[in-house]
């Protein structure tokens, strides 16, 4: 689609990157919009750019891929940016590390090339290596967003007594995904990780002896659970007509269902409390 709607210079001179689910190779079912594009430095596009990028965004929601709610795409001026210019607001993320800036950074951090010249991406994910290397307490308010959706100490009580609720959901996203996910990613940051699948960053991290390899491989089986989970769930929503809500009704699942789902958060528990000496973030 890049190619047929962006003109030959603009192909050249820039990097057109997808972040997210997708960034990481993980999105299984059609989700919103997450890209961006970092220019060249000194280069001048010989059409209207704002218009090409509209056009873009326009052509994937036609495709069936929503325009992002958070507005991460192409066609906001925020997502596209030059080399020194994306550097710089990475810069601005890192040093004021507010709650708003480090989504942002994580974000980022997920960005996977789709086409044009690649290096311009690595440039920019360079300067991000440069800017936290060694900056513990950056490193541990980043992390500390495993945090953000609280405790799912209810839903694991709820959990071990089999006593839910009828109707009650369990957001698989919060009390699991998104804490596995995110202190991966936390993990690759700290150890300046090029890799952005969720899988490689395990396996790699696991290599390099930064984290056991039993919990690597347990990490992985629950990840690949999660998304398992999460395509069932979708697909069943697909199939009767009805909008993904993000939540799972308990007693809808399986018994063998149920089981792994306790695993799989007992897992991100265990990860959860590592993350936490890791980074020190009791001190926070």
């Amino acid at each position: 689609t890049w190619h047929f709607i962006a003109p030959p210079d603009l192909l050249a001179n820039s990097c057109l990157f997808v972040m997210g689910s997708e960034g990481r190779g993980e999105q299984l079912l059609k989700t919103d919009q997450d890209n961006g594009l970092v220019l060249r430095d000194g280069y001048e596009c010989s059409v209207d750019l704002a218009e090409v990028c509209r056009k873009f965004s326009a052509a994937l929601e036609d495709f069936g891929y929503p325009v992002c709610p958070g507005n991460i795409m192409v066609s906001n001026p925020h997502w596209r940016h030059s080399v020194s210019e994306f550097s710089q607001m990475v810069r601005m993320w890192s040093v004021t590390a507010s709650p708003d800036s480090l989504m942002e950074l994580a974000i980022f951090l997920d960005a996977h090339a789709v086409c044009g010249d690649t290096e311009l991406l690595e440039q920019v994910r360079a300067s991000v290596f440069d800017l936290t290397s060694g900056n513990d307490a950056m490193l541990s308010r980043f992390a500390a967003a495993i945090h953000i959706f609280g405790s799912n100490q209810g839903w694991w009580n709820r959990l071990l007594g089999l006593g839910e609720k009828e109707g009650e959901q369990l957001d698989l996203k919060k009390v699991g995904t998104f804490p596995l996910v995110h202190g991966i990613r936390s993990l690759a940051l700290a150890n300046r990780l090029t890799v952005v699948s969720t899988a490689g960053r395990i396996e790699a991290l696991t290599a390099a002896g930064k984290l056991p390899v039993k919990l690597g491989a347990d990490l992985i089986d629950s990840l690949h659970f999660f998304m398992g989970l999460k395509l069932k769930i979708g697909l069943q929503h697909l199939d009767s007509g009805r909008t993904a809500s993000g939540g799972i009704q308990m007693e809808r699942l399986s018994s063998l269902d149920r089981d792994l789902l306790k695993d799989t958060l007992g897992v991100v528990k265990q990860f959860k409390v590592l993350l936490s000496q890791r980074f020190h973030l009791e001190a926070l």
